[in-house]
């Protein structure tokens, strides 16, 4: 059985997908000191020609705990979010079939990250029918030959490493396609055939 360990992330890229779907158990740690600028709290969409980062404003203090930092929500991120995601889908093929499922995990003014990552993953896993069996760390755990905690980081391009070859699908916006966007924009874009470009996406070399 193949395991991977990896911090679960926000609407995570197309990278991180393919990552996901070759394994079948994933270990999502959740007791690591929580870091600034990872895709725990942010995920990019394409929007009229442009790649805008939406970043969910948290709150936590120096070393607390993935598990326990909370979202503000008293910032007006859902809305900015939404409309995000609206103005760039909503014209997409598939937008009508998973539009509510999205919008009814944002519109429930969920109190942890965690929470709002995991329940946005456990939407993808079933979108994308990935059969992987998904466990949280009860302690932080230590380092193993599966580990692939901050590998995925915004601060470095996919093409730093061996994960990702971008296979190119129909986008929205623009002439040039733009890879390893928010796996939202695949999903929305090519809806059940998301799957397989997942694995057409996998660098094997």
């Amino acid at each position: 059985m193949s395991q991977l360990l990896i911090e679960p992330h926000y609407l995570g890229s197309v990278e991180y997908y393919v990552l996901l779907a070759q394994h079948d158990e994933v270990h999502f740690e959740i007791n690591d000191s929580f870091p600034k600028q990872t895709y725990r709290n942010r995920a990019y969409f394409l929007t009229s020609n442009k790649v805008q980062p939406l970043i969910i404003p948290v709150k936590y203090s120096n070393g607390m705990p993935t598990k326990d930092v909370t979202i503000d929500h008293s910032q007006r991120w859902v809305k900015d979010h939404w409309g995000a995601f609206y103005s760039g889908y909503g014209k997409a093929p598939f937008f009508e079939y998973f539009s509510e499922d999205f919008r009814t995990i944002w519109d429930n003014q969920i109190k942890y990250l965690i929470d709002l990552n995991l329940k946005f993953n456990e939407q993808m896993f079933k979108i994308l029918q990935l059969s992987a069996s998904v466990k949280l760390t009860e302690d932080f755990a230590h380092s193993s030959s599966y580990d692939f905690r901050n590998m995925i980081i915004p601060k470095k391009p996919f093409t730093d490493r061996k994960i990702y070859k971008p296979a190119p699908y129909t986008q929205l916006f623009g002439d040039t396609f733009v890879p390893n966007l928010s796996i939202v924009d695949l999903i929305m874009c090519e809806g059940p055939n998301a799957a397989q470009i997942l694995t057409n996406s996998h660098r094997r070399n």
